[in-house]
C-alpha cells in the first residue's frame, strides 16, 4: 500500500455508513455535489444546498471532499490517479463516478484555497530508530558500566513524515523513556475518548 493510500483510508471505520449510499450516486450529479461542498467548506455555503432533493447523496460526497481536502494538506505531493480511484473503489462507487470524482479530487486547483480549520500537519510515515554510544578511554576509567550508560548512550530517532521530510532526533535514555510514557498516556485517552457515547457515529 502506497503511503497516499494509506494516509487516504487511515480510519476505516468512518466510511460504513457512507459506502451504504454511494452505489446509489449518479455520475451527474458528483460534479455538483463536489462545487457545492468546495463551496460551503470555505465558508461560503450555496443556496441550492438546503433546497438538494437527495440530502444524503450530497453528504457522502460532501465528507469523501472534505476527508480528501484535509489530508491533501498533509503532504506536499499530488495525489496519484490509481490510489484516489482505489480509494473510491472501496467506498463502493460506482465505475463512472469513481472516474469523475477521482479526476476531479486530483486536479490541483481543488487546494489552493484550503480553508485554515481543514489544515493538518504532516503524518507519521515512518520511523527508525537506532542507539548511539560514545565510548572512550577516558570515561571507561573515571566511571562503572551503568554509568556511562546513563550518561554517554542516546537513542536517534529518524522520523519520515507524509509530506516527504525528515527529522532527526537525538534523546538521552531518561528523555526516550518519557517521550515513550507521553505517547502511551495520549494513546490511552484517545482510547478512552474514543468509548464514549458522544464520539460514537450513528
Amino acid at each position: 500500500m502506497s503511503q497516499q493510500l494509506e494516509l487516504l483510508t487511515e480510519v476505516p471505520s468512518q466510511w460504513s455508513s457512507i459506502s451504504n449510499i454511494t452505489p446509489d450516486i449518479q455520475r451527474k450529479e458528483i460534479k455538483p455535489f463536489v462545487v457545492l461542498a468546495l463551496k460551503e467548506l470555505e465558508g461560503n455555503p450555496d443556496s441550492r444546498t438546503s433546497s438538494l432533493m437527495s440530502v444524503d447523496k450530497f453528504a457522502a460526497v460532501r465528507e469523501v471532499v472534505r476527508h480528501v481536502v484535509r489530508a491533501r494538506s498533509a503532504t506536499r505531493e499530488p495525489w496519484e490517479l490509481g490510489d484516489m480511484k482505489m480509494f473510491l473503489e472501496n467506498l463502493r462507487f460506482s465505475p463512472d463516478c469513481v472516474a469523475e470524482l477521482s479526476t476531479l479530487l486530483c486536479a490541483e486547483q481543488l487546494y489552493t484555497n484550503i480553508p485554515a480549520h481543514l489544515r493538518v500537519k504532516p503524518g507519521l510515515a515512518g520511523l527508525q530508530w537506532k542507539i548511539d554510544m560514545s565510548l572512550s578511554q577516558a570515561n571507561m576509567e573515571d566511571a562503572d558500566q551503568k554509568q556511562i550508560l546513563r550518561r554517554d548512550t542516546f537513542i536517534i530517532l529518524i522520523l519520515k513524515l507524509t509530506d516527504g521530510q525528515t527529522r532527526t532526533y537525538r534523546l538521552s535514555i531518561a528523555k526516550f523513556h518519557e517521550l515513550r510514557f507521553v505517547v502511551a498516556s495520549a494513546l490511552k485517552s484517545v482510547i478512552v475518548l474514543e468509548k464514549r457515547k458522544c464520539m460514537r457515529k450513528d
